[in-house]
């Protein structure tokens, strides 16, 4: 199967113009007239997964963070250059699907994760969404489903509230939309989170939870699970272990 093929069924699930104004969702570099027999998918874009592909056997790697986003002076002395030299020295075709992915399947697996119902957008750009958990919870009790929903050791908070039902959720960072969501919410859950942010947990009366920018890794297996679907060859998952570890 050529990466072209693969590359269109990945566009016809995430268009790439549902991508944000700043992304750079799409072709990240190879050739799309390789035949690929075997895919790996990652969350990251980095010499780490690359080699796991490569290692592998594979001829593609498809991930959710590209690791184009400027304008780009290719010099192999840097990640990015040595990135590229690479995955074109071993004919590895690269692809990453970001915000078109966060907008239409990210924020709904993380929140079916957290059991939620009647999930919706939560903001203009679509990326958020919010939704009702199974059943209302006490604060700490919501805490402590968060971490075990999305098997984290532990979350940083804001805010103190007594009950939480309503969630709104945005995986990666999210603290931009802090002020869209928080209005129509309980608790929300994103990563990423600065230290002023803490100051709007009090300002909307809400719990704001801080999961990290890792559990976004959850589209590892769910696209595997897609593409299988439609694509007639091996698909493995990179290790994709996140770059921070507590102590």
């Amino acid at each position: 199967m050529k990466a072209e093929q693969i590359i269109k069924i990945m566009e016809s699930h995430y268009p790439l113009s549902c991508q944000e104004d700043w992304d750079h969702c799409g072709l990240q570099a190879g050739n799309i007239y390789t035949e690929v027999n075997k895919i790996m998918i990652g969350l990251d874009a980095d010499l780490q997964t690359l080699q796991e592909a490569i290692d592998a056997g594979c001829q593609m790697l498809i991930t959710h963070h590209p690791f184009l986003f400027n304008t780009l002076t290719l010099d192999t002395k840097t990640p990015v250059g040595r990135f590229i030299e690479k995955a074109i020295k071993h004919n590895i075709v690269v692809y990453s699907a970001h915000t078109s992915l966060d907008k239409i399947s990210m924020n709904r697996w993380l929140m079916e994760a957290l059991g939620c119902l009647n999930i919706e957008d939560a903001d203009e750009s679509n990326i958020t969404k919010k939704g009702v958990l199974p059943d209302t919870m006490g604060m700490y009790e919501f805490l402590d489903y968060v971490k075990k929903a999305f098997n984290i050791p532990s979350v940083n908070y804001a805010g103190k509230v007594k009950e939480v039902s309503t969630v709104g959720i945005c995986g990666g960072s999210g603290g931009d939309l802090i002020d869209e969501v928080a209005p129509q919410v309980d608790a929300y859950v994103t990563g990423d989170l600065k230290y002023h942010s803490g100051l709007k947990a009090s300002d909307y009366n809400i719990l704001l939870v801080d999961v990290g920018h890792h559990v976004e890794v959850i589209m590892v297996h769910k696209l595997k699970e897609l593409l299988e679907k439609e694509i007639d060859c091996e698909i493995v998952e990179a290790t994709s272990p996140g770059y921070f570890k507590g102590y």
